[in-house]
């Protein structure tokens, strides 16, 4: 049985971290190549889906790659459809963008005789324009007949699926995300060396704010629940690293009608591959206070958080919940009373600090890059 993989690999951003991993465990174990975009939609179009220059291309000796994928030439994306030769055709889905491009691929894939699996990593956009997601399921209710298997990422994505489209239950299956790290492997940068770097004191207690700046990432929240924080951790210390993707000016008044510059260290930009480490040793606590959204997210920064051991807090949203074991680190969304009290009670807990470190390092063994390529394998076979 050969196979295809369809998505993207550094130096795009887009799902590359996905990809790259999914691919180098299936290489391993299948006869696989994979299709990869040769380029983007621009930043004025699509946030996040960006190339990045600092990411270098990656190898991967085990994988034959073919760039050939352009995000505003479809005779490139007829191409991919007639010239792929596996049996099993997977492809990732993300965005508008991409969906539109399977629009061409899966029905010529189809045709030809072979069987398509799509996994659909956001089931509804992640903005609230109206345009936008009435276009996204538009476009997804064409591609749809044309898939054999269908993968989403937890069972809330599964439940808002079924809202959403009609079709048989038995062909969608839950494959968890898996636990994500650089792609130069973790380097096992110290607490020390990594507060060097960022200029961070020993003393203080640092919450971790990870990844692109999304309304629904509750960024807002949590930096209300921050004025209650530093009035009982005298050395509460908020780290803020990514890119808003929206005006910042929101989160600027927050921080200037509470009080917070002090509290406060921000990097407001995209973090290289190279520097992640850094900002995850740092911490003490990385916190997904992620918003009551139809997207029903799986949080791929929970993901990145378990590669490295942290302890991590998170609302009651999508799949969040599944990145942690203990039910006092799950928190109901737009409540920042409560976020505060239990980040309180988290950073005031030591041994229970070292327990959510142990969780998430049995929770990225749980969720190895080996096992979910077997499940996938398990989808192919059965397809």
């Amino acid at each position: 049985m050969k196979i295809t993989l369809i998505g993207t690999l550094p130096p795009i951003k887009a799902l590359s971290p996905y990809c790259y991993h999914l691919a180098d465990a299936l290489s391993k174990k299948v006869d696989l190549d994979f299709f990869n975009f040769k380029n983007s939609l621009p930043e004025s179009l699509y946030h996040g889906g960006m190339t990045e220059k600092k990411n270098e291309k990656i190898q991967t000796p085990n994988l034959k790659i073919k760039t050939i994928i352009n995000w505003w030439n479809p005779f490139s994306w007829i191409k991919v459809g007639i010239v792929v030769k596996g049996d099993i055709v997977h492809v990732q889905h993300w965005s508008l963008y991409s969906g539109l491009i399977y629009c061409f691929i899966l029905p010529i894939t189809k045709l030809r005789g072979k069987k398509n699996v799509l996994t659909i990593h956001n089931i509804t956009p992640h903005t609230d324009d109206f345009l936008t997601k009435f276009f996204d399921k538009m476009i997804n209710k064409i591609i749809l007949p044309y898939t054999n298997h269908i993968i989403v990422h937890n069972k809330r994505n599964r439940n808002k699926f079924f809202e959403l489209y009609s079709i048989d239950k038995k062909i969608v299956t839950i494959i968890s995300h898996g636990s994500i790290m650089p792609y130069n492997k973790i380097k096992n940068i110290s607490k020390t060396d990594a507060r060097k770097k960022l200029n961070i004191s020993p003393e203080k207690k640092v919450i971790l704010f990870f990844g692109y700046i999304w309304d629904y990432k509750g960024l807002d929240i949590l930096l209300s629940s921050s004025k209650i924080i530093k009035e009982k951790i005298k050395n509460y210390l908020l780290l803020i690293a990514g890119q808003p993707l929206k005006d910042w000016k929101k989160y600027d008044k927050i921080i200037l009608k509470d009080n917070l510059n002090e509290i406060i260290l921000k990097k407001l930009e995209y973090i290289s591959d190279s520097e992640i480490e850094y900002y995850f040793s740092s911490s003490d606590l990385v916190v997904l206070p992620y918003k009551k959204h139809p997207f029903d997210t799986h949080g791929g920064v929970g993901a990145l958080a378990l590669s490295f051991n942290k302890p991590i807090l998170v609302t009651d949203v999508g799949g969040l919940p599944e990145y942690v074991k203990n039910n006092k680190v799950v928190v109901e969304p737009n409540n920042e009373k409560e976020l505060a009290e239990k980040i309180i009670f988290v950073l005031e807990n030591k041994a229970l600090l070292k327990k959510l470190s142990n969780d998430s390092k049995l929770l990225s063994k749980e969720l190895s890059w080996d096992k979910i390529a077997d499940q996938t394998i398990e989808i192919y076979t059965k397809t």
